[in-house]
């Protein structure tokens, strides 16, 4: 019997608005062009994949007209999209608008299968002061309940702040989720089947390990951060492509191509 498989695509931060020009004065590029060239990028892969998942902050600011224009161009992506709100993003126009939902979640918090792995899709957005997050305390109830279950299935579970401190201070006191402590003791109980945490939210390919747990994040497909050890501030990466992710698991491998595109 073949071993079971599982690939997608983590993209993450588009931050699309329906400004055309927007996001010029931050990139040589818009938001809508930045995004335009990462669905091209996505749908020439040569190779197939299961799914692509969204780490949010799918539009810059979150009115209407910015869902309807994300729509339009994310609806031309060949693969079935999964979506998590950022913190730029409001969770009821993002399924109402982008998704066509009339039965909205709040927060926007669920499980779906994907050939035979358990995928988990938080909502990190509780009350903290913006950019940080916050995991409410009736989500992580429902996450311990999945992460304490007698089940075989492999795990994958995305959330769009970073959780765990690296030693960045921008990172850490400013843009990382208030109780990612506490989360990752959550997470700790499924650490047998869990193969991976996926986020999004720092416009920065990073990779952290602990306690057998990985954590790994997206680039976004307009602007990059950069850190670094006791970095302070928001810092602009001008050499840095703009990206995405190809994640391919069995249940006992995760296996990650860092993928980078240009825009013209």
């Amino acid at each position: 019997m073949p071993e079971q498989r599982l690939t997608f695509v983590h993209i993450s931060d588009t931050h699309i608005s329906p400004d055309m020009e927007y996001g010029k004065h931050h990139a040589p590029y818009s938001t809508q062009t930045g995004a335009r060239a990462l669905v091209r990028a996505v749908n020439a892969l040569p190779f197939n994949v299961d799914f692509i998942l969204h780490t949010g902050d799918v539009v810059y600011d979150p009115v209407p007209e910015a869902y309807l224009t994300a729509k339009d161009i994310l609806s031309e992506l060949a693969r079935p999209v999964y979506y998590l709100a950022g913190n730029h993003d409001k969770a009821d126009a993002l399924q109402s608008v982008l998704l066509g939902r009339a039965d909205i979640l709040e927060p926007f918090y669920y499980t779906f299968d994907a050939n035979g792995f358990q995928i988990v899709c938080m909502d990190s957005n509780g009350p903290a002061e913006v950019p940080r997050g916050n995991v409410i305390s009736q989500q992580l109830e429902w996450l311990d309940t999945i992460c304490s279950a007698k089940d075989e299935r492999p795990l994958v579970v995305a959330i769009h702040h970073n959780a765990l401190p690296v030693g960045s201070p921008w990172l850490d006191d400013y843009m990382r989720i208030t109780n990612g402590a506490t989360l990752h003791q959550v997470l700790l109980k499924a650490k047998d089947r869990l193969r991976g945490v996926f986020f999004g939210h720092v416009h920065q390919n990073i990779q952290m390990y602990q306690d057998g747990i990985l954590y790994t994040s997206a680039l976004s497909s307009w602007n990059q951060f950069m850190s670094w050890p006791e970095s302070m501030d928001t810092v602009a990466d001008e050499f840095s492509l703009p990206g995405f992710n190809v994640v391919s698991m069995s249940p006992t491998q995760t296996f990650i191509r860092r993928w980078g595109f240009k825009v013209e």
